[in-house]
């Protein structure tokens, strides 16, 4: 990638990161308008959806209702242990998955985490929602202590 196009590269993640700071815009084709605006042209829907995903922005309803984009450093990121204890509310399994569930918009940022502890901590992958993520184990039949060894990571001391 040369200099110029890196520049570019960066301009665009900066200037996408701006609007999305905003908190009001709902569909990728209004992100790409309001690009646009800025000098970005041919954003296709696939480039908004790109960015999104590396940005790790998720949709979620701001205070009129509206279903919005917002990046999740604006989510109240955990900043150290105590904090995530905060966002995670329960991690349960039902001997075939686990299920953990976290305040609105905490899910990402937990699966991003439990995801890069990979095979070590018997997490064979994860799907997260905004509030809910499923965990697949390696294996089932160490589920639970799959799930205790997680609820130990994240501070979990309870489920509710």
């Amino acid at each position: 990638m040369t200099t110029a196009k890196k520049q570019h590269e960066s301009n665009l993640i900066q200037a996408f990161k701006r609007l999305l700071k905003e908190q009001c815009y709902g569909s990728q084709s209004e992100l790409a308008q309001a690009l646009s605006g800025q000098g970005f042209d041919n954003m296709s829907q696939a480039k908004i959806s790109r960015l999104l995903s590396k940005l790790g922005a998720v949709k979620t309803r701001n205070a009129n209702n509206e279903m919005i984009y917002i990046l999740p450093d604006e989510l109240a990121v955990p900043k150290s242990k105590q904090s995530i204890e905060s966002v995670v509310l329960s991690v349960k399994h039902n001997n075939m998955q686990i299920i953990l569930k976290t305040g609105i918009g905490g899910a990402p940022l937990i699966s991003r985490m439990l995801d890069s502890m990979g095979e070590s901590a018997g997490i064979l992958g994860t799907l997260a929602g905004d509030d809910t993520i499923f965990i697949a184990p390696i294996d089932a039949v160490h589920i639970e202590e799959i799930t205790q060894s997680i609820r130990e990571l994240l501070g979990v001391k309870h489920n509710h």
